[in-house]
């Protein structure tokens, strides 16, 4: 603006000097201008303050030339220049408003390039970062000043790299109205598109540029992003998993040949739509604890590792999850489930729900989804059971539950007849009423003081003379047991016949078995009706055993119980998982295959969407919204142990899904 307006001070001063009038019109481009000398003084002295960053006071002279009644040869840029000025002193908004009225008045000026430019500046220190790269955009397309329009290119790179995403910038694609500028846009498409990952986007948007001049600078800068796709480079990924042995336990190499097959399928998915291309480096952990730590070190010291998925068991991580975490290197354990893993360190992931997330689980589902209040536990003793149990227990105190009774068996316990009898004892305690006895002798005051409270004297006069029991509640209301303490009345309580089993237990909403494995289902079960209790049964993932609830199914009918897998072949995610592995492996996928298939998808979640550092997948995982696997889904929002579960319910000889659990924030998604 400001070269503009010096380059043409020679010019009307040549005017001032052949006119023998102090002012006169004459045409300049398409603009009728009257030249003004006294005007022209004020504008270089406002021009002056400008250079000397005086910007109020320029502000003001500049504004006091827009405000002349007259249209002269320096209104338009007296606008601009104000504007400017504005803009320097950091009142933006009226710049801009400003700008709009010079458009307005001057859609012809030959400096509505540089309006429409100071406006993006505007916008962007506004953070309405479309507008501004709208009127970048339109200043490159409309301006013929190189200088200007160079400006506006690299500002409209800062704006569209730094704070738009793909549909905004497929937005402003539509505004390209010229092959440069279109094609412009398309590179800062492109590489939006690349950080993604998605190479084969980039390099079809990158089609469109390179239909430019094989001369032109962006067809140069096209070029340039090809080769960096093709040479991004690998990231590689450790995986330390059992695969071999010095012992014959094929079953454990078998679980850690299919966790890899799922791994490699979600790698080799990867690899083909996305860069940079993933290389797995494959360790064996040999079930050995010591073994582990040594693979997981080698790993975590090659700087090139980007993340570890791996190991599976519990031992094998505690041994070596620390020496990741020392180097920062994220470690994703897929299948192990004990307590504190994920605590070792910040870079530690824990893809299946540990067993404190199990037992607050069920806690909320039967608070939050049953509405229960009254619950009662019976578990096996074991340590695994003791973890899961004790959880449950504080997540119902936290929510406001009331325990009725926990009882405790021994692994392989046949007989559980003094655990249930006790629980019958204190289930039926608290059905048992208070009353008020109108046989005995009631003193006058205490019947007038039940008058006095609200009771009605013909209630009174017919209880008395027929000397029945009658019922704190049905007397006092819902807190009839305190209202009759107050008023100093005289109660009895009504003892349950516990010991005799013809009489139901119905004070318990919902009973826990935290089973230690799914033979105990008839043990439990059978044992629990035989007792005659009535309420709802909720279980652990050990009760996820079709075969021995179906053989149990009079007992064990609606139980309910939570696991940490679950999938059905009409779903259309496992169809279509399925099909790529079988394709692949020439066999249908196991559970272990979708884990580790689940477990690789998300750490390359991240990679996809620009994590190439330690620290950035470590962010990323922590931070990212619940990922939806195969098997089941994955978050890490709480102490980054997954915190989802699946809720299923064994009726009418089958198991069928009723629910999700999201610990982390108290969710209960798709009940039925």
């Amino acid at each position: 603006m400001v070269r503009r307006h010096l380059a043409l001070f020679p010019f009307f001063l040549a005017l001032i000097v052949a006119s023998s009038t102090p002012e006169f019109s004459l045409a300049f481009g398409q603009d009728t201008v009257l030249y003004h000398p006294a005007v022209e003084r004020n504008f270089q002295d406002a021009m002056r303050l400008f250079q000397e960053h005086r910007y109020q006071a320029a502000s003001l002279a500049f504004e006091r030339i827009v405000d002349r009644r007259e249209n002269t040869h320096r209104t338009s840029a007296s606008y601009v220049m104000a504007a400017k000025s504005l803009y320097r002193l950091g009142e933006y908004r009226s710049s801009v408003t400003l700008l709009r009225k010079f458009l307005d008045r001057f859609e012809k000026s030959e400096y509505v390039d540089d309006a429409v430019y100071t406006l993006g500046l505007d916008f962007y220190q506004l953070e309405q970062y479309k507008e501004s790269a709208r009127s970048f955009l339109e200043a490159r397309q409309i301006s013929g000043d190189p200088v200007l329009a160079a400006r506006a290119e690299k500002m409209l790179g800062v704006a569209a790299s730094s704070n738009l995403e793909i549909p905004d910038l497929r937005e402003l694609l539509r505004d390209a109205n010229q092959p440069v500028t279109k094609a412009l846009v398309t590179l800062l498409l492109a590489e939006k598109v690349l950080r993604t990952g998605d190479a084969r986007g980039a390099r079809e948007l990158l089609g469109t540029v390179l239909a430019l001049p094989r001369t032109h600078y962006l067809v140069e800068e096209a070029q340039a992003m090809l080769e960096r796709i093709d040479r991004s480079g690998v990231v590689r990924i450790g995986v330390v998993l059992p695969l071999t042995f010095k012992s014959d336990q094929s079953s454990i190499q078998g679980l850690g040949q299919e966790l890899l097959d799922g791994i490699r399928l979600a790698a080799d998915e990867y690899n083909a739509e996305f860069m940079p291309k993933v290389n797995l480096e494959v360790r064996d952990s040999e079930r050995d604890a010591g073994v582990a730590a040594r693979q997981v070190s080698e790993l975590s010291a090659d700087d090139q590792i980007l993340a570890i998925v791996g190991p599976v068991f519990s031992h094998e991580v505690f041994s070596s999850a620390g020496l990741a975490n020392k180097r920062g290197v994220p470690i994703i354990t897929p299948t192990a489930t004990s307590v504190g893993i994920a605590a070792i360190g910040e870079s530690v992931f824990q893809a299946n729900p540990d067993f404190l997330m199990r037992g607050r689980a069920m806690a909320q589902y039967a608070i939050l989804a049953l509405g229960a209040q009254r619950l009662a536990v019976l578990a096996s003793s074991d340590t695994i059971n003791k973890l899961i149990v004790d959880a449950f227990v504080r997540e119902v105190k936290d929510l406001g539950g009331q325990f009725v009774d926990v009882q405790w068996y021994n692994p392989g316990q046949t007989d559980l007849r003094d655990e249930l009898m006790t629980m019958r004892k204190r289930g039926m305690e608290l059905s048992e009423p208070t009353v008020v006895n109108f046989g005995g002798k009631l003193r006058p005051g205490e019947l007038k003081r039940m008058v006095s409270w609200g009771v009605p004297q013909q209630t009174l006069d017919s209880l008395s003379a027929s000397g029945a029991v009658a019922n704190v509640e049905s007397l006092f209301g819902a807190d009839g047991v305190r209202i009759a303490d107050s008023l100093k009345i005289p109660t009895q309580r009504v003892r349950a016949k516990y010991d005799s089993l013809g009489y139901p237990v119905t004070g318990i909403d919902a009973l826990f078995a935290s089973i230690a494995g799914s033979e105990e289902i008839g043990i439990v079960t059978s044992q629990i009706r035989y007792f005659n209790f009535q309420t709802q049964l909720l279980g652990t993932g050990n009760w996820n055993d079709v075969s021995e609830l179906d053989q149990n199914r009079q007992y064990a009918n609606g139980v309910i119980f939570a696991t940490d897998a679950y999938w059905e072949e009409v779903d259309q995610q496992y169809q279509q998982f399925a099909r790529q592995f079988r394709s692949k492996n020439s066999k249908d996928p196991s559970l272990n295959a979708m884990i580790g298939y689940d477990a690789m998808k998300l750490l390359l979640r991240t990679i996809r969407q620009g994590a190439m550092r330690r620290e950035d997948v470590v962010s990323a995982l922590t931070k990212a919204p619940s990922f939806q696997g195969v098997h089941s889904k994955i978050s890490f929002n709480t102490g980054r142990v997954n915190s989802c579960l699946t809720v299923l319910q064994f009726k009418g000889r089958a198991i069928k899904r009723i629910g999700e659990i999201d610990v982390s924030r108290k969710a209960i998604i798709g009940n039925e």
